[in-house]
Formats: structure tokens, sequence, C-alpha cells
């Protein structure tokens, strides 16, 4: 990973959205010379708390999916090392249910990758361990037939929740609202930092419980309002990016996705 890419993956058109919004936002402001005090403790509830919640919701999806996949990769190499066991059944043999269970690894990453949903691959190539283990039962046995069972179960536990990780993604309405929120923001942070700046109140956010300072009282140069109500912006919509990011934790769109193609590797 580069040092660019580490700080320049968060940006994409809504960054430029948002920042070309709070520079019209602020240009209308003095415009029609627009300044009220008005409570920014509505930020903190339209904008902070469900910018927050989703992307904590999205990072404890990808804590996870690490979870269940590194489950389901455990089991399945438990089921290799267990039939390393069989006396009774020749290498060759050995060798092909080898070749199987990577298949189940490969079809489950190759799914998870993929923006597809079709996943008759991956079903296909759990099938084929079933059916090796009813053709070769004597070569197993009873003992051995049990315990490769019972590791799919883990098998099966780690593919299907890691799946619904894929699947189910976090709350869209509150995601869209909070997009709709950050938008709108400097259209009404804009008037209220005018006013607390040019009636010299240098604690703009007294009321969400966070103070942010300032020093400048009386007349002030345009480009600060502009500036703060840029940054401010800014900040907002690369948190949201981030989350956007990381709520498909399998895609390889962001720089906390699950590295999938470590999960092909054996032990």
């Amino acid at each position: 990973m580069s040092f660019h890419a580490k700080y320049t993956s968060a940006l994409n058109y809504r960054t430029l959205i948002s920042l070309f919004i709070s520079l019209v936002a602020t240009w209308i402001s003095y415009k029609y010379t627009l300044k009220f005090d008005l409570d920014l403790t509505l930020i903190s509830v339209a904008v902070v708390f469900p910018l927050v919640f989703t992307l904590g919701s999205a990072f404890q999806r990808r804590d996870k999916a690490l979870e269940h996949l590194s489950r389901a990769k455990a089991a399945l190499a438990t089921i290799y090392y267990s039939i390393t066991t069989a006396k009774e059944m020749d290498e060759k043999t050995k060798e092909e249910i080898y070749e199987k269970i990577k298949d189940v690894k490969i079809s489950l990453i190759d799914f998870l990758s993929s923006k597809s949903n079709d996943r008759n691959d991956l079903n296909n190539s759990i099938d084929q361990i079933k059916k090796i283990v009813e053709t070769h039962r004597k070569s197993f046995g009873r003992s051995l037939s049990v315990r490769v069972y019972r590791y799919m179960r883990d098998v099966l536990m780690g593919i299907e929740n890691t799946i619904a990780i894929k699947l189910h993604r976090t709350p869209q309405s509150i995601r869209a609202y909070c997009e709709l929120f950050i938008y709108v923001f400097p259209f009404y942070y804009a008037p209220t930092l005018m006013y607390h700046i040019e009636t010299g109140n240098d604690e703009i956010f007294n009321s969400s419980g966070e103070i942010f300072s300032t020093v400048i009282t009386g007349e002030h140069h345009p480009f600060v309002v502009y500036g703060l109500n840029m940054i401010i912006s800014f900040i907002l919509i690369s948190l949201y990016n981030v989350q956007e990011q990381i709520e498909n934790p399998f895609d390889n769109e962001g720089l906390d996705d699950v590295i999938l193609d470590m999960y092909k590797l054996d032990y």
C-alpha cells in the first residue's frame, strides 16, 4: 500500500459533490447575509450518530467475516488431517479428497469476490466431499465418517454466515438519510458559523459537547468561513466513504477489506 493510496482511497465523486455544495451554501449565506444562531445539536442527531452507528456496524461485520472464514478454513483443514489417519485408504484417494477440499475454499473465495450471487459452483464443491465420504465409507469407517460430518457442520456454518454478511448490509435507509444530511449540512452550518464568528462567540460546538474554538472576532476574511465549511463537509463525507467501502468487506475496494487470497493458502 503506497502513501498516496493510504490518504486518497476515501476520495470519490461524493467528495467533490460535498465540497461543491459547501461552496455554494457559503456563497448563498454571504450573498443574502444569512446569519442564524442555530442549535448545532441537530448535527449530532442527524449526521454524527447515524454515521458512527453505520461505521461501527460495518467494521463489526468485517470482524465477523474474518471469524467465519477462519472457522471454515480450519474445519476444512481438520477434515483433511482426519482423513490422513485412515489406514485402509490409499494415498491416491487421499490426494483426491485433498483436491476436493481445496475446491471448496476456492469456490467460496470466488463467490465472495464476485458481484454475482450465484452459488451453484460452491454448492457443487461442497457436495463432492459428501459423495466421497459415501463412496469410500468402508475405508473411512464409522468413527471417521462421523467426525468428517461433524467438521463439515463447522464448514457449512462458516460458509453460510460469510455469505449472509455479503448479501445483507447495514440498514440502507439510515445510510441514505445520513448521506442526504451530509449534503444539507453546509446550508445549516454556514449561517451559524458566520453568526458566531462575527459576534465573537468562540464556542461553536458548545451545545453538542464539543468546542470548536476560534480567535477571530468582528471583521474576518470570507475565506475563513469557506474553508471551515469545506473542511467539516470533507471530514463527514470521507467518513461516509470509508463506511461505504467497508460495507462489503469482500469486494477489494477499500484498504480494510478482507484479503481473500490469504484463505487460499494451505497450512
